[in-house]
This record gives C-alpha cells, sequence and structure tokens, in this order.
C-alpha cells in the first residue's frame, strides 16, 4: 500500500513537472522575439561605450571587396564603379556596433555576404564593400537613443568609405549604389548628403533593399532624385522589401517602427507610404506578377569572386501592396527563411533577386553611358611630332653690339 502511495506521488511530481516544463515552452515560444531581443542588449549606454577601432580606408584589408587601384581603371570590362554596403551580420550583446577585428563576422561577411550581395554588380561595375562598424541587430529593435547612436556612428564609417571610393571613381563612369538590409538605411543618407547636386548625373541607379524609403523624401531631402519607373531609367532610385506571408512580425516592423533618416535626424517609419517596385518588371504597380518572369535567386557560400553561381529561375511571383514586396513562397528551400532562433531577424543566407538586379544594374550602366550625359574622357597623347630644339646660345660680343644699335 505504501508503495502504491509512494509512486502514485512520483507519478504526480513528473506529471507537475511535464506541465511546467510545457508552460516554460509554451511561454518561451510566445514570447521568443522579446527573448532574442534582450539577448542582444550590450547592457551600457552608447555614452559610456567605448567603440571599437576605425578602419582605414586607405588599405585594402578595410574594404570586402575593392578592385586593384593600381590598374586602369578604363581596362577594366565592367563600364562602371560600384559601391556596396553590406547588410547586418552582427545581433549585439557585447557591443553596439561590430568590432573591426571580429574574425567571425569577417568570415560570414567573406563567405556569405559577398557572394549573394555583392557579387551580383560585378558585371556593371568595378566593386567596392567596405567593411563597416556596422550597427548591431539590436539597434534595429529598438527606438532608445543609445541605438539612433549606434546607427550614425555605423553611417559615419560608410560615409567616409564612400569618400574614399569618389577619389578612386573617374567622373567618365557611371556608379551604382547598393544597400541592402542595415546598408540601404546608410544608402538613403548617402544619397542625401552626396547626390543632390552634380554627382547625381553619375548615378546609374540605387538600389535600396530591404530597408523602407518613404515616398515623401522625394519631395524634401531626395528632391533632386526620382523614383525609377522602368527598367532603363537612370539617375533614379528602386526600393523594395520583400516578405512572404508568414512574415507579419517583420513586416509590421518595416512600415511602422524602424528608423530612417530624413535628412537631419532619425524618425520612425510610423505608417507613411513606402516606395515599392517590383524587380521582376521593374515597374511599382500593384499587379501580380507571375514567377515564370524570375530570372533567379542564388545561395551562395564560399565562392571565390570571380565565379557566378547558377540562379534558380521561376522560383517566385511578387506583388507590390502597400510599400511591401510580397512574395510566394519559394520553390527551393535554399531561398527560404532558415528555422533559427531569431531567423525572422536576420539576413538571408541567400539573394532571391540576385538574376535580376544583377541584369538590371548592367542595363542602367550601359544606358547612362549611351545617354552621352558623361564626360569623354581625354584621349592618350600617342600621336603628336616632336620637335628638336637647337641651342643657340648668343656670345657678350653680340650682346653689346646689339646695345648700340
Amino acid at each position: 500500500m505504501k508503495k502504491s502511495i509512494k509512486f502514485a506521488t512520483i507519478q504526480k511530481t513528473l506529471l507537475g513537472c511535464v506541465l511546467f516544463l510545457s508552460c516554460l515552452l509554451v511561454t518561451a515560444y510566445f514570447f521568443r522575439d522579446n527573448i532574442f531581443q534582450n539577448i542582444q542588449d550590450p547592457g551600457q549606454p552608447f555614452q559610456t561605450y567605448t567603440p571599437p577601432a576605425a578602419p582605414n580606408y586607405s588599405n585594402m584589408d578595410a574594404w570586402l571587396a575593392q578592385p586593384d587601384l593600381g590598374d586602369d581603371p578604363y581596362t577594366h570590362t565592367a563600364k562602371g564603379d560600384v559601391f556596396v554596403v553590406v547588410p547586418s551580420v552582427y545581433r549585439g550583446g557585447a557591443h553596439w556596433n561590430l568590432p573591426s577585428d571580429d574574425l567571425k563576422r569577417k568570415s560570414k561577411l567573406q563567405r556569405i555576404v559577398r557572394p549573394n550581395y555583392v557579387s551580383p554588380y560585378g558585371q556593371a561595375g568595378r566593386l567596392f564593400a567596405p567593411y563597416y562598424r556596422q550597427a548591431s541587430l539590436y539597434a534595429y529593435m529598438t527606438s532608445r537613443e543609445d541605438a539612433i547612436q549606434a546607427q550614425d556612428f555605423a553611417y559615419q564609417d560608410v560615409k567616409r568609405a564612400f569618400q574614399s571610393f569618389l577619389e578612386n571613381s573617374p567622373p567618365e563612369r557611371p556608379i551604382v549604389l547598393v544597400g541592402h538590409n542595415q546598408g540601404a538605411s546608410h544608402v538613403q543618407r548617402l544619397l542625401v548628403d552626396f547626390f543632390q547636386g552634380e554627382l547625381k548625373n553619375r548615378l546609374a541607379v540605387a538600389y535600396v533593399i530591404d530597408y523602407p524609403l518613404p515616398l515623401e523624401a522625394f519631395e524634401s531631402s531626395l528632391s533632386a532624385l526620382k523614383l525609377c519607373e522602368t527598367e532603363t531609367d537612370t539617375g533614379c532610385v528602386v526600393a523594395f522589401g520583400t516578405f512572404t506571408p508568414k512574415d507579419r512580425v517583420i513586416a509590421d516592423r518595416y512600415t511602422n517602427r524602424l528608423l530612417v533618416h530624413d535628412g537631419t535626424a532619425y524618425k520612425a517609419i510610423a505608417g507613411r507610404n513606402i516606395a515599392c517596385m517590383n524587380p521582376l518588371v521593374w515597374q511599382s504597380h500593384e499587379d501580380y506578377v507571375p514567377r515564370r518572369l524570375h530570372k533567379g535567386g542564388v545561395a551562395a557560400e564560399g565562392l571565390e569572386p570571380d565565379i557566378d553561381p547558377a540562379p534558380l529561375t521561376k522560383q517566385v511571383g511578387a506583388q507590390c501592396q502597400n510599400g511591401l514586396l510580397l512574395v510566394d513562397k519559394p520553390r527551393s528551400r535554399s531561398l527560404r527563411r532558415p528555422i533559427q532562433v531569431g531567423a525572422k531577424f536576420r539576413t538571408l543566407p541567400s539573394n532571391l533577386f540576385y538574376e535580376d538586379l544583377k541584369q538590371n544594374a548592367v542595363t542602367r550602366v550601359n544606358m547612362l553611358l549611351e545617354s552621352g550625359t558623361l564626360p569623354k574622357r581625354t584621349g592618350k597623347l600617342d600621336n603628336f611630332d616632336v620637335i628638336d630644339v637647337i641651342e643657340s646660345p648668343v656670345s657678350p660680343v653680340q650682346d653689346v653690339e646689339n646695345s648700340k644699335n
């Protein structure tokens, strides 16, 4: 009898533990985003934070991608120059901004980000992609003043890198400006700071991808530019943020909570109208475009810079709707969001519109060159006559006689 009572007690205890663990797991599941966010908090104010050492953009090791600056740029097969601001790879935790000597993240940038987010533009121009002290993912999950300072801190690196880029980019070459994710936020500021004057004439296109760009900016801080309307327009901006039907949480962040810079300060997007262009047809209408027009996505890892991955074609249809680019679930699992903690907030290890962007960038560079608006390069002085100068010294006697006359 006592054994039965003892066994029943053990059963109740075990059942209670199972129920407790089940409740804990259910709670963790429903609050997983908050848990993920809190883990990334650096735990100190930005004002007292000691930032990582700054990259020196005169050195090759400060660049994820940079051409050989000793070569004549006009011998390069690509006709433009491309400046790419890479997406987020650093979640946070220990720092507000990614340390310059973080080898783990540098490896991720080289293995995953470069082949997926930098290489697509290599046929349009010489590639320049700086390492920068990017703001942590946590800095984009909160509106704290510390987060704003971390974002601005990252932009100052990007700005210095772009100034270095301009020093090595001749005025006869078109510029393609690219930003994915966090990089797109910084590209918006570059457009305000550098492309409201004469430099806009060199802009083939700016791609602002997966970060909200308010339409009202083209009436204020970006008034010298316009949104692209066709696949061949130049001197314009392409913008879109991609979401599947299951991406409701990050879609809400995109349309309401993320911070955008208006030329003066960072402010929440807060439901403002957002630019969206469908990269399957390069138009801004809200009609659904079928997957048969999808040129191809890529999930590349560890490829050498000179190797082009094979695109996976006809993976998704797409439709702009209320400022969001809504896409079908990709047929290939490699192009879907991985199943991992915080996956919805991380940069995808793939580029769904790799081939579409690749071909479009080349088209726009060629269109700008053919327009004749850029200055022509001065031809080399190879063929000219050489005149020999024979020295004819004047003697002192001749000088005296000349003075008498």
